[in-house]
């Protein structure tokens, strides 16, 4: 199965992707972070703030420690819906849930996972695996 962020950019990626292959289930804890006033601005402006914001919500938005509370929860819903099954799934969604995954699952510091983000060192790759325990 395929779970997407309810954002319409992630939606209709998974629709190219995965129409007709899984079932898609949109969920809006895997929208990308609410940058408040930052919304739409480009990386150059938001990632010289991205550290002060870990805890701290963005203008009129949400914090990345908001974004890792939200895919937890999500990850918790994982969990108990599995019925005790080894299943793969695909997620399509955005910058800030990705980094909170890396956080949440592969131990990572906030400070790691902006440091290694793909995107900084153009290591993009067709997908991530991540495994729930």
């Amino acid at each position: 199965m395929v779970f997407c962020s309810d954002l319409r950019r992630a939606a209709q990626s998974a629709k190219v992707i995965f129409e007709g292959l899984a079932p898609i289930i949109p969920d809006n804890r895997l929208r990308e972070c609410n940058y408040g006033k930052y919304n739409a601005q480009p990386s150059a402006i938001v990632e010289p703030i991205q550290e002060k914001h870990i805890t701290e919500r963005f203008p009129e938005g949400e914090s990345y420690e908001d974004v890792k509370a939200r895919l937890a929860d999500f990850l918790d819903y994982l969990k108990e819906n599995r019925d005790g099954k080894s299943i793969a799934i695909a997620i399509v969604s955005h910058k800030a849930p990705q980094l909170a995954l890396d956080v949440l699952l592969k131990n990572k510091t906030w400070q790691q996972a902006f440091a290694e983000d793909w995107r900084k060192s153009g290591a993009w790759q067709p997908g991530w695996d991540y495994f729930l325990k």
